[in-house]
């Protein structure tokens, strides 16, 4: 049952709810937010973000943003609906790739690649020691035997009365020696694998050696001339729409699975902790200041959203119901009816 409301009440309700009305509009809201902004910030400088919030708060929230919300089904197709219209927008024909990324700042990260020689020289050596790239090699040398032996035939066959004595010979050796072939292609194979061993070291020391800093340096800017005055269409061909959304998907489904894995809370954790060791007992005004939020920011922000909201609030009748239910239960509370009733 709602609480009689003491008339006096009423119309000191009508009041407030008319007054706050005129605050949020025209001018008066632009005052009014600049008003509490300053306020805000003038709080801020004695409260220590310690002091506001933990770093446990921050993780929890983190991890039931991050970790343990469950996302609908409507992601993925949104995800590959954005995937489409990217992939389509006509910005790619216009675009270089050396207006991505400034020829400055593409020395800047290659001279900082190339400054990691450890990490370069590891990169080599997993390649040059994986079994993959030696089955390979092994299997392009074999080949390149076997093309010269059958183009050594090839040759002979063409002289007059090699032909027919080479196939005889060829006869004789298959009757009596019919294992020969298959034994001479093993033992090939052998000896090949054998002296791949000794190849591959010798070709990763060259390649450390004479692809140094310079080099590779040389070369890269070579390539990064070559493609920075292409536009970024050029890298469409040979990648469909629908190979753009899948990867979106599948990059999706991937941040889905990796989200509940161990280490993926444990960075979070950590960044937390990070941020809270470097900033835990630093004002939230001097914290503000610190990521580059002024004043002018704030109040940018403010009136890009507030003007419009109030407005269509007003224009959907909504702005006044909201007011009442904020402040109305205090008119009608026993405390407001004892002051008016009060002689």
């Amino acid at each position: 049952m709602t609480t009689p409301m003491h008339p006096k009440a009423a119309a000191l309700l009508d009041a407030h709810v008319a007054h706050i009305t005129a605050q949020l509009s025209g001018k008066s809201l632009q005052a009014l937010v600049e008003t509490e902004i300053d306020q805000l910030l003038d709080d801020a400088e004695k409260i220590t973000l310690n002091e506001a919030v933990t770093p446990q708060m921050i993780k929890d929230t983190a991890r039931n943003y991050a970790v343990d919300l469950e996302l609908s089904g409507a992601i993925p197709e949104l995800v590959g609906e954005i995937a489409r219209a990217l992939y389509a927008n006509p910005i790619h024909d216009f675009t270089t790739i050396g207006e991505l990324l400034p020829d400055h700042l593409f020395e800047e990260f290659l001279d900082k690649t190339l400054e990691m020689r450890d990490a370069r020289e590891q990169v080599v050596h997993e390649v040059i020691a994986n079994p993959v790239y030696a089955a390979l090699a092994s299997d392009i040398m074999l080949e390149s035997i076997r093309g010269y032996v059958q183009q050594g035939r090839d040759i002979a066959s063409m002289i007059p009365g090699a032909a027919r004595a080479g196939r005889l010979g060829q006869s004789l050796l298959s009757s009596a020696f019919p294992m020969l072939e298959e034994s001479l292609e093993e033992n090939m194979g052998k000896y090949v694998r054998r002296m791949l061993e000794k190849v591959l070291e010798r070709s990763e020391h060259f390649l450390l050696n004479h692809f140094d800093e310079d080099r590779l340096r040389e070369i890269s800017l070579e390539v990064w001339d070559t493609i920075k005055e292409k536009p970024v269409s050029t890298f469409k061909h040979g990648v469909s729409s629908l190979d753009m959304e899948e990867f979106f998907v599948i990059g999706y489904e991937a941040w889905r699975e990796i989200r509940h894995t161990p280490i993926y809370s444990a960075m979070i954790d950590t960044g937390v902790d990070c941020f809270f060791e470097k900033y835990g007992e630093t004002s939230l005004r001097e914290l503000v200041d610190e990521m580059g939020i002024t004043k002018e920011i704030m109040m940018g922000e403010a009136m890009r959203y507030l003007p419009h909201v109030v407005r269509m609030l007003k224009h959907k009748k909504m702005l006044e119901p909201l007011l009442r239910r904020n402040i109305e239960s205090f008119y009608r509370s026993q405390a407001v009816t004892a002051i008016l009733e009060a002689p």
